[in-house]
């Protein structure tokens, strides 16, 4: 990321971001609400479109949408009368990179049950969540962009998620997070990033 900035009515939502994220590691971005980071996940995401600056993916200019990138930004997208094995297949149907396995697989990393047939209108928020992980792993992509990726799970479910986080570290991901939980920044994260009023503050804690 090369100075990038986001103005939206005058208002600087992101002001001259420089960072260099590598393969393999998991970086974490704190803040208050309206600190900035959901709106510079969107930007990297290709989701909003930023006002100036270059964003650079294995050397190439990003214009459009990140490609091979797994993402959980605000209220997930599902289709609320279907379930969730209906969900992922309408969702691998696009590109084509997991089949029936890998959804069955996927699901089952998060605790749900391929077989059951409930809509997902009628999970609970945590079930929901759970959807939400097997969404953005599913197509086993080289980036993952998580906005409060363990909200609304159960204390065994966080723990769970954060070995499967931590697991796609180890297969040379680039993983991104914003938490407000400290618990999930300093168990996961490599490097921590700070952010107020649009600005990234020097990296407060390193592992």
């Amino acid at each position: 990321m090369n100075n990038i900035n986001k103005t939206i009515k005058g208002v600087s939502l992101l002001t001259d971001i420089n960072l260099a994220l590598e393969s393999g590691h998991i970086y974490g971005f704190v803040g208050d609400n309206g600190s900035g980071k959901t709106v510079l996940f969107k930007v990297l995401l290709g989701l909003m479109h930023k006002t100036s600056g270059t964003i650079l993916v294995d050397g190439r200019e990003q214009k459009d949408l990140m490609q091979d990138v797994g993402f959980i930004i605000e209220r997930p997208e599902y289709i609320p009368y279907y379930s969730a094995k209906k969900n992922l297949e309408i969702i691998a149907a696009y590109r084509k990179v997991a089949d029936d396995q890998r959804i069955r697989t996927v699901l089952e990393m998060f605790g749900l049950d391929p077989s059951d047939k409930k809509a997902v209108g009628k999970y609970s928020l945590g079930m929901k969540q759970k959807l939400a992980l097997s969404m953005a792993f599913l197509e086993d992509p080289k980036v993952l962009i998580l906005d409060e990726p363990l909200s609304a799970l159960d204390a065994d479910s966080v723990q769970e998620a954060r070995k499967r986080i931590l697991e796609e570290k180890k297969r040379g991901k680039l993983v991104l997070i914003a938490s407000h939980y400290p618990e999930d920044i300093q168990s996961l994260c490599d490097e921590v990033y700070w952010m107020k009023n649009g600005h990234v503050l020097p990296s407060k804690e390193n592992k």
